[in-house]
């Protein structure tokens, strides 16, 4: 069922203080008693504090279950696999290489396999889509001509410039991150918005600001206070 306002959030990569930056602006923007949040997933690695933004996922969630969803994204799959009994040296080394050095440090402790049951238990139980009336959240995108129902799960988590580049009608609007814009601020395109601005390179935690009668973003807004209107939809061309 869709709700009269929906905050999407783009990627957090452990930036705690950004998160909660983001959701106070996201209450002065909106009504949000009856909003629900989705995030979009790498919740964990790069930044200083994977541990906290689990701790509160994790709680928020289970406490607003329906009006707080969390997908999962290509780092969290990283670390699950880095994580299992069966994991091989490059599970390891790949997650390490990729910011998992800094989970580590949150969670005080040397071998991802020691992170708390419940917090392995809840990122490998994190779906991969979710779907409104007129829109698809999704964590890297999806692959173009391929029927939703039939998208495999590495090009949600992973899929880069066969998705950025189309400008085919996907059949749905696409909410994604997990491609860091170099300008600090959201990608709309008419297909599709990214909200992944590089919160963990220094750049601010962003969301887009849905209502229910239209399927573009009705307004954005960041950590850093800023809260505006998009224009119209960017050219493909240029768009990295």
């Amino acid at each position: 069922m869709d709700t009269p306002v929906t905050f999407a959030i783009g990627d957090i990569h452990g930036c705690f203080d950004k998160l909660n930056l983001l959701l106070a602006v996201c209450e002065r923007a909106g009504d949000v008693r009856d909003a629900r949040f989705v995030l979009i997933g790498d919740y964990v690695d790069r930044g200083p504090d994977t541990k906290q933004v689990l701790d509160f996922l994790i709680e928020r969630q289970h406490r607003e279950q329906d009006r707080f969803v969390c997908l999962r994204g290509n780092h969290e799959e990283m670390l699950s696999n880095s994580a299992d009994k069966d994991r091989t040296d490059r599970d390891l080394m790949t997650w390490w290489a990729n910011g998992g050095e800094q989970t580590l440090d949150s969670y005080g402790v040397n071998d991802p396999a020691a992170i708390p049951a419940d917090h392995l238990a809840w990122i490998k139980a994190l779906p991969t889509t979710f779907r409104d009336s007129k829109r698809l959240y999704v964590h890297a995108g999806i692959r173009p001509g391929v029927p939703l129902h039939d998208q495999s799960e590495r090009d949600l988590l992973w899929i880069r410039d066969a998705f950025l580049s189309s400008e085919a009608d996907h059949g749905v609007f696409v909410v994604h991150g997990h491609t860091p814009t170099k300008t600090g601020r959201p990608d709309l395109r008419s297909n599709r918005v990214n909200l992944d601005t590089a919160a963990c390179f220094s750049g601010p935690l962003t969301a887009a600001m849905f209502t229910g009668d239209q399927v573009l973003p009705a307004l954005f807004m960041n950590s850093l206070g800023d809260v505006w209107r998009p224009a119209a939809p960017a050219a493909q061309s240029g768009q990295r």
